[in-house]
C-alpha cells in the first residue's frame, strides 16, 4: 500500500492512511501563574493559547472573534465584532456574549463556547463545524481532519496548520507539497464606508473624463484593443486588488460593527521579505485574552 505526499489514499492503499499529528501536550510548561494558591492562568507551550475560555481579539480592527449570531448550525460564520461585554470573570459575564467566547479542547482544535463546536476553514474562512462521518475519497473538502492553531505572542499571529493539502485535490491530481510550503495566518479583512451620492457622482464624472479619449475625427474610442488587454492596461476591482497596493488612508472606515476575518496563504518567510503598511501588519495580529474563572485569578501580564 502506499500513500502520496498530498495525503489523498492511491487506488492500491487504506483510504484511511492519512498522518495526523498528535494532540498537543497539557502540561503547563510554559505559564503565567498567578500568586500562589490563585490558580493561575497557564499559557499552552505548544499553543501558545490558555486554558478555559478565552478572547481573540484583532488588533488593527480593534474586534474580537464572533459566531455570528450566536448560531449553532454547521458552517456559521466566524466574523469579526465590537466586543459585547467587558468583564473578564466568567461568572459575571452576560451569556448572551458567550459566542465570543472559545477554548481549546483535547485534540488543539479551537472551540465555540456557544456553539460546542471546533473551528474550521471553508475557502479562507472560518466557521463553526460539526464533526462528519469518513467519505471517500478522503480527504475531501466535505471530510477531512480539521485544522490546528497556534498563537505567538511574540509576532501575535494566529497561524492555521493543516494534516493535508487544505485545496483538498481530486485523486487523479498530480501529487504536490507545495501546501506545506506557505504559511497560512488569520488577518481582519478592511471594509471602507459606502460612497454618498454626491462623492459617487463626482468619482464616475472624474473617472469617465480621464478615460475618453477621442480618435482624429473626433469620436471616442469605443472599446479596448487585444494590445491594451495583454499589457494588463485596465482596471482591477476593488475585491481583487491584493491588500498591499491597496492605499491606507480611509480603507476601513466602515461604521459597520462587523468585519470579516480570511485565512491569507503567504510564502514561508514573508514576515523578512514583506514590507507592508502598518495598518496590514496590525490586521494580522491578535491578543488572546483569558476569561478568568473567578476574580481570585490573575491574568497573564
Amino acid at each position: 500500500m502506499s500513500t502520496p505526499d498530498n495525503g489523498v489514499a492511491s487506488a492500491d492503499a487504506s483510504p484511511l492512511e492519512i498522518t495526523i499529528p498528535p494532540p498537543p501536550s497539557y502540561s503547563p510548561r510554559s505559564s503565567y501563574a498567578g500568586p500562589s494558591g490563585s490558580g493561575g492562568v497557564y499559557i499552552n507551550a505548544e499553543t501558545g493559547f490558555p486554558g478555559g475560555y478565552f478572547l481573540i481579539k484583532n488588533v488593527g480592527a480593534n474586534k474580537v472573534l464572533d459566531v455570528a449570531r450566536g448560531e449553532h448550525d454547521d458552517g456559521t460564520d466566524v466574523i469579526l465584532w465590537d466586543e459585547k461585554e467587558s468583564s473578564l470573570v466568567e461568572v459575571m459575564r452576560d451569556p448572551e456574549a458567550d459566542n465570543q467566547l472559545f477554548f481549546m479542547d483535547y485534540n488543539g482544535h479551537i472551540c465555540s463556547k456557544v456553539a460546542g463546536l471546533p473551528i474550521d476553514i471553508d475557502d479562507g474562512h472560518l466557521v463553526v463545524r460539526r464533526h462528519r462521518p469518513v467519505t471517500y475519497p478522503f480527504p475531501n473538502h466535505y471530510s477531512h481532519p480539521l485544522p490546528r492553531f497556534s498563537y505567538d505572542r511574540s509576532s501575535g499571529l494566529v497561524r492555521v496548520a493543516f494534516a493535508c493539502d487544505p485545496s483538498y485535490p481530486a485523486p487523479s491530481a498530480y501529487p504536490s507539497q507545495a501546501w506545506k510550503e506557505r504559511d497560512y495566518v488569520l488577518s481582519a479583512v478592511p471594509l471602507k464606508r459606502d460612497k454618498s451620492l454626491a462623492e459617487a457622482s463626482f468619482d464616475f464624472l472624474a473617472t469617465a473624463a480621464s478615460r475618453i479619449k477621442l480618435n482624429p475625427f473626433g469620436s471616442p474610442i469605443a472599446a479596448a484593443s487585444a494590445a491594451h488587454v495583454e499589457r494588463g492596461d485596465y482596471d482591477l476591482r476593488d475585491d481583487e486588488t491584493l491588500e498591499e497596493e491597496r492605499p491606507d488612508h480611509a480603507d476601513d472606515d466602515s461604521p459597520s460593527r462587523r468585519r470579516e476575518v480570511r485565512m491569507l496563504n503567504l510564502p514561508l518567510g514573508w514576515m523578512e521579505k514583506e514590507r507592508g503598511s502598518l495598518a496590514i501588519v496590525t490586521r494580522r495580529k491578535w491578543e488572546i485574552v483569558p476569561v478568568l474563572h473567578n476574580r481570585n485569578v490573575t491574568r497573564p501580564i
